[in-house]
């Protein structure tokens, strides 16, 4: 493939991330999604509001590059945007609480806004290329926890913050079969934010009837791969 002129790259955004999947999207998990939308663990903003689930524009899907064997790097197409997304380290089982588990990671993703044709056509089904593809649906709500202070507080999703902790669930479809996912990221990637990550993770899920399990956590090319 030819390269069609530079490709310009937006900041680096580094993590600390972990990840659960279900079978069934969350109209099949409704105590799951109450404590979603209903936990709170932390003071709110006034202008936070409820969350609020949005797909992305036009419907359109994330679209995968297929890696089999490969957990440690995601590549995709999102909105118009090229995404690779690396893993820079896998920090193993962690507890969140008493009967919570869920495996911790770093990553750090590089978003290409203005990517050439040549680039955009290997996210189309292409045979000859040798390559494989995954269209997933998404319809995600987000809740966002400034972590800038010494006390915490949720504001609106929209908030630019240096420092923070995204708490998400995300309505999935993949293959005409449906799946959720409920995921903690933290940022930037720092031993400020690794200090602060396992309390607010704890202080969320100590809301939450039952248990989240080491079996289900994983990253999205972890779960593209099984």
């Amino acid at each position: 493939m030819t390269s069609r002129g530079p490709v310009s790259v937006m900041s680096p955004f580094a993590s600390i991330e972990t990840r659960w999947f279900f079978e069934g999207d969350s109209s099949h998990h409704p105590d799951l999604r109450h404590w979603f939308e209903s936990c709170t663990p932390f003071p709110r903003a006034a202008d936070a509001g409820a969350p609020e689930w949005k797909g992305r524009a036009g419907g359109a899907p994330d679209v995968y590059l297929l890696m089999p064997g490969c957990v440690d790097m995601g590549v995709k197409w999102r909105e118009g945007t090229l995404q690779i997304k690396g893993r820079v380290a896998d920090l193993g089982e962690r507890r969140f609480g008493t009967v919570h588990a869920g495996r911790v990671q770093r990553w750090i993703k590089w978003t290409y806004p203005d990517v050439p044709a040549a680039y955009r056509a290997l996210f189309e089904a292409n045979e000859a290329l040798g390559l494989e593809t995954a269209q997933v649906y998404k319809t995600r709500a987000l809740r966002m926890i400034d972590m800038a202070s010494a006390k915490p507080e949720e504001v609106a999703p929209g908030v630019v913050l240096e420092r923070g902790i995204g708490f998400e669930m995300t309505d999935l479809e993949l293959n005409g079969e449906r799946y959720c996912s409920v995921a903690f990221e933290a940022f930037p990637d720092d031993t400020a934010a690794e200090a602060g990550f396992d309390a607010a993770v704890s202080g969320f899920l100590g809301e939450l009837a039952g248990s989240l399990g080491i079996g289900a956590s994983m990253s999205y090319p972890d779960w593209l791969c099984r």
